[in-house]
C-alpha cells in the first residue's frame, strides 16, 4: 500500500471551485462549422408548442404580389415549412354571425297574410305557390298568366278559391315587362318545361302531400294558349282544365296528340266574355274538342264581360273548380 502525506479534507469553498470549473468545461460547445445545416429548432423552441409570437421586422418588407405565395414557418416537430394562416374571428364572431344568417332566414319566410311562398327553380324564373287547406295527398292546380300580368298577384287571386281543394303553384314565363310583370313570348315549349320544372319540385319537397296525376291546369290569354298547349303534352298530368279566353287555333295546332289527349283527358271548362274579341273563337274551340272526344266540355259565356278574368271572380271560379274536379 501506497504511503504517502495523507490528504486533507475539501473545505466547502473547494467544492464549490470545483464545481464552477467543472461546469465551464462541460458546458462548452464548439462553434457551428460554416458549412453545415441551421437547425431547425432554436434555443428555446419547443417540439410541442411551436413559436407563434410575433416578430417585429427591422426592415419594412416589399408588398406581397397577388401570385406570391403564402410566408412559411418550419414546423417544430417535422421541420416542414408550412403556409402561417392567422385566424381573423374569434367564437364570438361565428356566433354573431350565425345569428345574423338564421334572422334573415327568418325574415324571408315571414310573410304577410295572403302572400304566396316562393318555390325554387333551377335556372329558371321561381314560382309562386299556396299550400292546400285539407290534409292528405291533394291535387295541384297550375295556373298560367296572361302576357303582361303579375304572376304573383294572380296566384294572390286565386288561393283563396283554389287552396280548399289542393295546391295553387304559379309558373313565371320568361320574359319581363316590368314591377313583376311577365310574358311568355308565345313560347309553348317553354311553358309546358316550366310547368313540369315547377311540379317536379313541389312533389320533391312535398312528397307525401302532392299527387303526380289527375291535377288541374289553368290559364287565361296568352297563358290560356300555353295551357292548353301543356294539357295536351300531359294529358296525364292535367287531365282538368280550367281555361279562360280560349282559342280554337290554341288546340286545333297540335293534332297529333290527339290520340294520347283523347284516352286522358277527363273534363275541360271553357269560360270567355261575350264581349271577347274572340268570344266565337271560344265557341270554335268548344265544338272541336267535342268532335274530336276530347274529355268532357263545358262551355259558359259570361254576360257583360269583356277579354278578362271574371268580374264576380270568386263564385263564378269556384263554380268552375267544383265541374273541373267532379269525379263522374
Amino acid at each position: 500500500m501506497f504511503t504517502g502525506r495523507p490528504t486533507a479534507r475539501w473545505s466547502a469553498a473547494g467544492w464549490l471551485l470545483a464545481a464552477t470549473l467543472w461546469g465551464s468545461a462541460g458546458g462548452a460547445q464548439p462553434a457551428p462549422d460554416a458549412g453545415a445545416e441551421h437547425d431547425p429548432l432554436g434555443v428555446g423552441d419547443s417540439p410541442e408548442v411551436p413559436d407563434d409570437s410575433p416578430t417585429t421586422p427591422e426592415t419594412t418588407a416589399p408588398a406581397a404580389t397577388p401570385d406570391a405565395p403564402l410566408p412559411t414557418r418550419p414546423h417544430a416537430v417535422t421541420g416542414v415549412t408550412r403556409p402561417v394562416r392567422a385566424r381573423m374571428f374569434g367564437r364570438s364572431d361565428d356566433r354573431a354571425e350565425h345569428e345574423r344568417l338564421a334572422a334573415a332566414l327568418r325574415a324571408r319566410r315571414r310573410r304577410a297574410p295572403g302572400d304566396p311562398e316562393q318555390l325554387e327553380l333551377p335556372g329558371i324564373p321561381d314560382a309562386w305557390f299556396f299550400r292546400p287547406r285539407v290534409g292528405g295527398r291533394a291535387r295541384v292546380f297550375v295556373y298560367l298568366h296572361a302576357r303582361g300580368a303579375d304572376p304573383r298577384e294572380n296566384c294572390a287571386r286565386f288561393a283563396p278559391v283554389v287552396t280548399p281543394r289542393g295546391w295553387l303553384v304559379c309558373p313565371q314565363g320568361p320574359g319581363m315587362r316590368g314591377d313583376g310583370h311577365r310574358v311568355w313570348n308565345n313560347n309553348a315549349a317553354l311553358a309546358h318545361s316550366y310547368t313540369m320544372t315547377a311540379l317536379d319540385a313541389l312533389f320533391r319537397r312535398f312528397p307525401r302531400r302532392v299527387r303526380r296525376n289527375d291535377n288541374v291546369v289553368m290559364g287565361f290569354s296568352e297563358g290560356a294558349f300555353v295551357a292548353m298547349q301543356t294539357g295536351l303534352m300531359e294529358p296525364v298530368v292535367f287531365p282538368r282544365w280550367l281555361i279562360f279566353a280560349a282559342h280554337d287555333g290554341y288546340v286545333g295546332m297540335n293534332s297529333e296528340l290527339y290520340p294520347a289527349a283523347r284516352r286522358a283527358l277527363r273534363r275541360v271548362y271553357l269560360l270567355t266574355g261575350a264581349g271577347d274579341g274572340i268570344v266565337e273563337r271560344t265557341r270554335r274551340a268548344a265544338a272541336l274538342m267535342r268532335r274530336e272526344r276530347l274529355g268532357r266540355v263545358e262551355l259558359r259565356i259570361l254576360p257583360g264581360a269583356g277579354h278578362q278574368l271574371p268580374p264576380d271572380f270568386a263564385p263564378v271560379v269556384r263554380r268552375a273548380l267544383a265541374w273541373v274536379t267532379a269525379i263522374r
